[in-house]
């Protein structure tokens, strides 16, 4: 009991998470700093006539310190303005060297509004005989800059934050479109929505796909989660499968997930499935998967997207908790390496190491095998789930608790295997058959 008291108590206040950024850093000869995003509202239009999709943007932040913001947008930015002032937005790098965006005008402490305009032509398809559109964004964690920024402007992993998407189908006087997504989703007009995502969300959380009405074939049903909760689910597929065989795996893997971590902590569940050997990508309760990774992705909804890392450094613990359970949960004596800088990398890196897969799995294995006396590994989990649910996490916090959980300082072991030195022996990585690097003409047959 006192165990998951702990858990609890530290829990407070999570959403505070500005602490959990990478350190400021001078680079151009001004400060750039990194904020607190409160609010972020995307009007997004399609122009189904002139093939053109753009975003007009709305962001609320809070800067602790003066400084110039810093956040990400891949498209270039246009027409942004700055507490009703208009202002320029650049490009520079972090200390790593990976591209971010900076608004060019410093801001003092305090809370600011920032407004601009992008286009979007990620993962989007027109189709000008039916005046339709097929849109999504997609999105992928072992390369960077590929969240959210590749079509809004947004935040880094730390933070969270209540994200608004109107959308809008422009030359038409009804859109005959669906609309898939694990947010609150309200149509507004006959050519309009409204998506409303929870405030617990992060950059790599938000699920949406448009495509033509009736484009895509769609199960609709409910589960009974073991807290009594009903739970809608909704699996749609393309025209060469069909959604009913999603069904009984996805109820298995309910039952399965629930008896181990605890109840689905999503308020429902949306699978899209592709095409055979294209692996997944996890969202908060959605996926896009083929039937071979459905579970792995499932798994995902509790540590990825429920428990959810502050950054890169971070993204090898989800990734290695699901392939332990991907080989069977495995208890190893040790792991089948001698050690790694896994959980090394730059404050700034932001795309979780490939290496995750293999050493990561052999490393839980082993820290099973430390808690075989209090129950193993799985029994941490459940209670590190049910405390910080919603809340983002770093490796340290992750450590810290397992040793509170245990009673084992799990220094050594850590400085050995995660935060070592490499072996050079190690396993090379290579392509994991769940989460595959798909290209971009793979990820727009997916619309």
């Amino acid at each position: 009991m006192r165990r998951w008291f702990f858990f609890l108590f530290l829990s407070v206040n999570v959403f505070a998470n500005i602490h959990l950024a990478p350190p400021d850093f001078n680079q151009d000869g001004v400060r750039n700093i990194y904020v607190d995003f409160k609010s972020a509202h995307y009007d997004l239009s399609y122009d189904v006539v002139w093939k053109r999709t753009k975003v007009k943007s709305v962001i609320t932040f809070f800067a602790e310190v003066e400084g110039y913001p810093i956040f990400d947008l891949v498209p270039e930015a246009k027409n942004a303005f700055l507490d009703g002032l208009p202002v320029s937005i650049g490009e520079t790098t972090s200390p790593s060297g990976s591209k971010i965006r900076r608004v060019n005008s410093p801001v003092g402490p305090g809370l600011h509004i920032l407004t601009l305009e992008n286009s979007v032509k990620e993962n989007v398809r027109y189709n000008p005989v039916s005046k339709s559109v097929s849109s999504a964004f997609w999105i992928r964690d072992l390369k960077e800059r590929k969240f959210l920024e590749q079509y809004v402007p947004s935040n880094f992993e730390y933070d969270q934050y209540q994200m608004t998407l109107t959308i809008s189908f422009l030359g038409i006087k009804k859109a005959r479109q669906d609309i898939f997504t694990n947010g609150e989703l309200t149509k507004t007009s006959p050519h309009s929505y409204r998506i409303v995502f929870p405030h617990y969300f992060t950059v790599s959380c938000p699920y949406f796909h448009t495509t033509p009405r009736g484009q895509k074939k769609k199960l609709q049903f409910d589960y009974t989660s073991i807290n009594g909760r009903v739970i809608p689910v909704t699996v749609y597929t393309s025209w060469w499968s069909s959604p009913l065989k999603f069904k009984s795996h996805i109820l298995n893997i309910f039952k399965e997930l629930e008896a181990d971590y605890g109840p689905w902590a999503h308020p429902s569940f949306l699978a899209y499935e592709t095409l055979p050997g294209t692996g997944g990508m996890e969202h908060s309760g959605a996926t896009q998967t083929s039937l071979g990774a459905l579970d792995h992705e499932m798994l995902h909804s509790y540590f990825a997207k429920g428990v959810m890392p502050a950054d890169g450094n971070a993204g090898w613990m989800d990734e290695a908790i699901a392939s332990w359970r991907d080989y069977g949960y495995q208890r190893k004596i040790l792991p089948d390496f001698s050690g790694s800088n896994l959980g090394k990398a730059s404050v700034y890196q932001r795309h979780t190491d490939s290496r995750s897969y293999y050493l990561g799995r052999e490393f839980m294995a082993y820290l099973d095998y430390r808690l075989q006396d209090v129950g193993g590994l799985k029994a941490f989990l459940k209670g590190y789930f049910e405390a910080y649910k919603h809340t983002v996490v770093t490796q340290e916090h992750f450590k810290n608790n397992l040793e509170f959980f245990s009673g084992i300082d799990f220094t050594e072991t850590y400085n050995t295997y995660i935060w070592g030195e490499n072996d050079p022996k190690n396993r090379e990585p290579t392509i994991h058959p769940v989460h595959k690097k798909l290209t971009s003409r793979e990820l727009l047959l997916l619309l």
